[in-house]
């Protein structure tokens, strides 16, 4: 099998597997990117090679794929955009001409606000916090750790943005209750979210 120069693999997918997540138990710096593309027409693929660089078509990272059809980037920094490309590789070691490009900003969320700790006149304790409404995204999560030495902590709830309790068309309003047990107990919240996706045809 010949592989031809003109080849183009399908173009990356945003909508598949295309997802940041924060590696759990670091701090939230970095993000692995996981990339997902379609197979070309043709038989024979050896590999795929997957570009990656900090400027629109000026890659500076290659990584190799193998037969897959995904990767997953890792130690993607914050407030930076990256630029992805694929290409698949014949028998022959022919590489085909790169697939269009895919833009990935890294966005950092803000932090939750006014957050603070209440109890209700029955005894029902809460973990209480504001959000901007404009900091919304469709996999924007809140996540609650606890402590009970400050030192080793333990996710204990995810909550998502349509589960506010109030607000205004600027602010949404949150509370995750919890139950009182006698054991000293500290809470920490942070807002996760994933990023944003640019396609160049």
């Amino acid at each position: 099998m010949t592989l031809k120069t003109a080849l183009r693999p399908g173009r990356l997918l945003a909508s598949i597997g295309c997802a940041l997540s924060v590696v759990s138990g670091s701090a939230a710096t970095f993000h692995t990117i996981p990339l997902a593309w379609n197979a070309p027409p043709e038989s024979g693929i050896f590999n795929y090679k997957v570009y990656v660089g900090s400027a629109s078509e000026q890659y500076t990272q290659v990584f190799d794929a193998g037969t897959n059809l995904s990767l997953s980037v890792a130690d993607m920094e914050f407030g930076r955009t990256y630029y992805f490309a694929v290409t698949a590789v014949g028998s022959t070691g022919l590489e085909s001409l790169l697939s269009p490009e895919l833009a990935v900003e890294i966005v950092q969320p803000p932090l939750p606000v006014g957050s603070g700790i209440s109890v209700t006149g029955s005894g029902q304790a809460g973990l209480n916090w504001s959000y901007p409404v404009s900091a919304y995204s469709t996999s924007l999560r809140f996540i609650v750790e606890s402590s009970t030495d400050l030192l080793h902590w333990t996710e204990v709830a995810t909550v998502l943005p349509t589960a506010s309790t109030g607000g205004n068309s600027q602010t949404a309003q949150f509370l995750w209750p919890f139950a009182m047990t006698g054991t000293r107990n500290f809470y920490r919240l942070t807002a996760k979210n994933w990023m944003e996706i640019y396609t160049t045809l």
